[in-house]
């Protein structure tokens, strides 16, 4: 059985936020159609992450699930997996979210396919501008999330010290951005946390706000380079091979030279959240910033 570490002086959350349990593949779906319950301490289960239940809040449910990635076309789900998905969400009572990336010309066909599936209150998460006025010009009150790759800010693990942030601050600061995302319907958006984050990054006018936890990502591209390890020399480290989703079950883990843990998985960087980073979380949720947790893996 799970036990929760205790936490000393005030609680880590003094409001209960959303909380949404994110899943990529049919794996990670399978570990959720096993359990018997979905409780905030459940999750650390399913993702295989026993060090979440530091992060966990102890009041409130888990209220979304997240299903698909947001970084590789070939991870949007099949339509039998969003099949599994929707029966999941709706056995455990929760609000379906379909994850989506970047996305070519057929791609936003599949997406568009695949919003025709989910449930009226289900939402889209979308990280393509494409995609957003796709989405808004055929299902118009289907409520749509701007995900992380639409949130320009500095991510990178290695800056040493926080006046590297001040000269890009967050896209959203720009009053005119809000107005753009809110042309396409969009009144939630999502963040991760940066390096010498600080809790007034989540404070933003007019939208709710969820974020990522315990993983930010840093960058993503085209290339995976674990699907291409197996590839003939021509072919190794070239976009539009076929893919078999090696990446599902390998991760690389390397330490930059600060104390921050990064990660690669398929084609994308990740890094985990450091004391200062959680305690910035911790800070803007007590404070209502942030209105939705989403755990997820990398």
């Amino acid at each position: 059985m799970l036990q929760r570490t205790p936490i000393t002086g005030t609680r880590f959350y003094m409001k209960a936020p959303e909380i949404a349990l994110a899943l990529v593949g049919p794996r990670q779906l399978a570990a959720l159609e096993r359990s018997e319950s979905l409780k905030p301490a459940d999750i650390a289960t399913i993702l295989g992450d026993l060090e979440l239940l530091d992060r966990l809040p102890e009041d409130g449910c888990v209220t979304h699930l997240y299903f698909g990635s947001e970084f590789c076309e070939h991870l949007l789900p099949k339509p039998d997996e969003m099949a599994r998905a929707i029966a999941a969400a709706q056995r455990f009572r929760l609000t379906l979210v379909l994850a989506t990336p970047a996305a070519n010309d057929t791609l936003v066909e599949r997406i568009l396919e695949l919003e025709r599936s989910l449930p009226p209150k289900a939402e889209i998460l979308v990280n393509d501008w494409g995609v957003a006025h796709q989405l808004h010009a055929e299902a118009p009150t289907r409520p749509l999330i701007a995900g992380r790759q639409m949130a320009k800010m500095i991510k990178d693990p290695r800056v040493p010290s926080s006046a590297w942030m001040k000269p890009y601050p967050s896209s959203y600061a720009q009053p005119g951005f809000g107005r753009l995302l809110k042309g396409f319907g969009m009144i939630h958006i999502e963040l991760d946390v940066p390096p010498f984050a600080t809790p007034d990054l989540y404070v933003v006018p007019g939208f709710a706000v969820s974020v990522r936890v315990p993983y930010a990502y840093v960058a993503k591209g085209r290339l995976c380079k674990i699907g291409s390890l197996r590839q003939p020399r021509p072919e190794k480290f070239a976009p539009g091979r076929a893919c078999h989703r090696e990446c599902l079950g390998i991760v690389e883990k390397e330490r930059q030279g600060s104390a921050i843990v990064s990660y690669a998985r398929g084609n994308s960087l990740y890094y985990r959240h450091d004391a200062t980073m959680t305690h910035a979380v911790r800070a803007a949720t007590t404070a209502g910033s942030i209105t939705r947790l989403v755990f997820s893996g990398i």
